[in-house]
């Protein structure tokens, strides 16, 4: 079974790759390579790590959402600057100001991947070979009694393993959640699976924006959930007409 989340993007190419360790100046780990061909970043299906000592958090583990794509491969971010460390370093995951990354000794070397927190200043290695962290990922169910602060990759990645029932009751929670256009994209794509089920909860979910965020709803995304709706199974078409007259 694939770590991957499945998503709309193809496998890299061997030449691709290879123009992208030409610009970094690195050779990427083959394990790394092989996964970026299946599929070219995206949402993972394990979500933790363990770490060799204590997080500034005083926690024995971290959290991975995704594997960045080649272009989303990072080397030169402005927070580096306050923190000494050795070697060269490519970063494939972000969460805030928390970095996971190659760790090169020299160009040549395999290398060692390090964890970094630049709001506390704090680095662990938390694999000597990016095969071994892949192959201690573990999944973990996020809590999720403060979902409202979580990035929108974390919460994608916990739709992502989530059933109907847990979907709807998360979607519940972060009804007011800020970022609107996410929000309406996610109903989308819920609809997208074409199962009555899923249908229903956009329905009700929608029709709760639509009353109390109205003037925060991008209108276009507004439209395109009612002519997914007016097509899909399961619905009540008198309710969603009459909805659709309200927003108009």
């Amino acid at each position: 079974m694939t770590i991957w989340v499945k998503n709309e993007k193809n496998g890299a190419t061997k030449q691709a790759i290879r123009e992208k360790e030409i610009a970094l100046g690195v050779t990427l780990p083959i394990e790394y390579k092989q996964l970026l061909s299946e599929q070219n970043g995206g949402l993972i299906r394990k979500n933790h790590f363990k770490t060799t000592e204590p997080t500034s958090y005083g926690l024995d583990f971290g959290e991975i959402y995704y594997l960045a794509s080649l272009d989303e491969i990072l080397t030169d971010i402005p927070e580096q600057k306050d923190v000494d460390l050795a070697g060269k370093q490519v970063y494939f995951h972000r969460d805030e100001l928390r970095y996971l990354g190659f760790s090169y000794i020299d160009n040549t070397s395999e290398p060692s991947i390090i964890y970094v927190d630049f709001e506390t200043l704090q680095t662990l290695i938390v694999a000597e070979t990016f095969a071994t962290f892949i192959e201690e990922l573990y999944f973990s169910p996020f809590p999720t009694d403060f979902a409202e602060q979580f990035p929108i990759k974390k919460l994608n990645q916990i739709f992502a393993s989530s059933n109907v029932q847990k979907t709807k009751q998360l979607l519940e929670l972060l009804e007011d959640y800020p970022d609107k256009k996410w929000y309406l994209e996610t109903l989308l794509g819920l609809l997208e699976k074409q199962e009555i089920p899923y249908n229903l909860v956009v329905c009700s979910l929608f029709e709760n924006q639509l009353l109390y965020f109205r003037r925060k709803l991008v209108p276009e995304l507004v439209e395109q959930i009612f002519v997914r709706l007016k097509a899909c199974d399961g619905i009540n078409k008198v309710t969603v007409a009459e909805l659709y007259k309200e927003w108009n």
